[in-house]
């Protein structure tokens, strides 16, 4: 057993490992939804900050490499990806909700007229709670697609416009644009001290803060004197003090949340760790080989649309099955198995055509630029493949 070299992981083309931590992001939030008390112990509300910080670490991680490979970072190849990657499953199941509710008559009852301005401008967490005595719209769970998606409309440009230095000191300028906006983070929030609130900490700006540091891994495994603090932890071996710090802190959150009060340092505490998972799970050894077995994979290539079909999903089995409604373990799998089938449907028939034809876009573009020879720039050596984090 040995730690894994810089230069491996730059050759590393898929973290496969992820995708196991995806399906445990998407499960999590399900049981917590619909898996009654019981399941309480596992504090899956927090299920939501771990997809945070995977989408920060490979999306700028794709950034960086893009950078090492081609000399510089096309923001219009970015943004073709993303719109690619999030809209089509996003909109086929806003528009199936849609759809439901019509038919039902349920349209203006369910506050679909005020929601879809919110929804169809990725505002989503703006929009007021169905708890405030409206009826379940059934896609509420989607407030942080518009926190994803405004962190990256300024994101890239902030990557790109500390990026153009010189190779040495890219790592400095990077870091030190990461810190400021880490620091200006606690003066936009919308309050950091939520006491039992689940719904105050939709508007709160943690969740930049916590995109952010996914980012920063990225930062810190991709260059050189970066990789070389967190080296240790690609031992395998370091994932038994990760793994049961992390799993400490992540079954006893409800506990600590309330009993503290010391929200801010909670979840901060949790994003630090979930960096540290992941450094431990893109390298070499057995617990990424288990978040990668074929089972999670599945889970995880498909956790996006599970994540957003989970509202609908219970309605509908609840329909079928009055007996359901009550939550507890049963309803929690029956909910999971049921949106998991559709996942996979939208998975292969809507989402990796759609990521297809948006390659297949790039490709095109890049074509034309190339016979225009509007890139003649040399690309820097380049230390190993891009990953396939699209």
């Amino acid at each position: 057993m040995r730690t894994m070299s810089h230069e491996d992981y730059l050759d590393t083309r898929r973290f496969p490992g992820l995708d196991g931590l995806r399906a445990l992001a998407a499960t999590m939030v399900v049981f917590y939804h619909f898996g009654g008390p019981n399941w309480t112990w596992l504090s899956g509300w927090v299920g939501v900050y771990l997809f945070f910080v995977l989408s920060g670490f490979l999306i700028t991680t794709l950034l960086l490499r893009e950078q090492d490979r081609t000399g510089g970072i096309s923001l219009s190849n970015f943004y073709l990806r993303r719109v690619f990657r999030i809209l089509p499953p996003y909109l086929v199941i806003l528009g199936g909700i849609v759809a439901f509710v019509v038919l039902r008559g349920e349209f203006h009852e369910r506050g679909f007229p005020l929601a879809l301005k919110f929804y169809l401008t990725f505002l989503n967490e703006f929009l007021p709670s169905f708890a405030d005595g409206r009826a379940d719209n059934f896609f509420s769970g989607s407030w942080t697609l518009g926190i994803e998606e405004k962190f990256y409309l300024v994101w890239p440009f902030l990557l790109v416009a500390v990026g153009i230095g010189a190779a040495r000191r890219k790592l400095l300028l990077i870091s030190a644009a990461m810190v400021t906006l880490l620091a200006l983070v606690p003066l936009t929030s919308g309050g950091w001290v939520l006491g039992d609130s689940r719904v105050a900490i939709y508007r709160s700006s943690i969740h930049y803060f916590i995109l952010a540091g996914g980012c920063l891994l990225a930062i810190l495994l991709h260059y050189r004197r970066g990789y070389a603090l967190l080296k240790p932890l690609t031992h395998p071996l370091a994932a038994i003090p990760v793994v049961a710090a992390f799993g400490l802190l992540n079954t006893n959150l409800d506990g600590l949340w309330t009993q503290t009060r010391q929200n801010l340092l909670l979840l901060v505490a949790y994003a630090v760790l979930t960096m540290l998972l992941l450094v431990v799970l893109v390298s070499p050894g057995p617990l990424r080989w288990l978040f990668g077995t074929t089972p999670l994979r599945f889970v995880g290539e498909r956790s996006y649309s599970l994540y957003l079909l989970q509202g609908p999903v219970h309605f509908v089995v609840v329909q079928a099955v009055p007996g359901l409604a009550p939550h507890r373990t049963v309803s929690a799998v029956t909910v999971f198995l049921v949106g998991l089938a559709i996942a996979d449907l939208i998975h292969r028939w809507v989402e990796k055509p759609l990521i297809d034809v948006g390659k297949g876009l790039i490709a095109r573009q890049e074509a034309r630029r190339a016979e225009r020879g509007a890139d003649r720039r040399p690309a820097e050596p380049r230390t190993g493949p891009t990953p396939v984090v699209f």
